[in-house]
């Protein structure tokens, strides 16, 4: 089953093209392509991205916004109500909190932490 090498070579050389024949695009040509797509894909992009932009500014600049009534600044200032603190001892402490599950934790740093439960 040896084939016959001069109809390998003719089946070659009408499948292949002669060494001086020209197969496709030139390296030049193929460069231009890609120039002119990058060109139009980046044209594309700042067309939608300046198109985006203008729409979000309109939008903002044309929506309704309520406008607020003013009221008069003396009736809607008011002093901040004080927070007052006050120290209690221990027996104070126990009769405040004589119905209320409570828990003094000891850490090991010596640290004591008074643990109230809330339901």
């Amino acid at each position: 089953m040896n084939p016959n090498r001069d109809e390998l070579r003719a089946l070659l050389e009408d499948v292949l093209p002669a060494t001086g024949e020209q197969c496709g695009p030139s390296r030049a040509h193929l460069l231009d392509l890609v120039k002119r797509e990058r060109s139009r894909r980046h044209r594309s992009r700042t067309i939608l991205a300046t198109t985006a932009a203008c729409l979000f500014a309109a939008l903002a600049f044309l929506w309704p916004r309520p406008h607020p009534t003013i009221a008069p600044l003396a009736a809607g200032l008011q002093a901040p109500t004080p927070i007052v603190i006050h120290e209690v001892n221990d027996q104070q402490l126990f009769a405040l909190l004589k119905d209320t599950p409570v828990a003094l934790v000891e850490w090991p740093n010596g640290e004591r932490t008074l643990l109230i439960v809330e339901h």
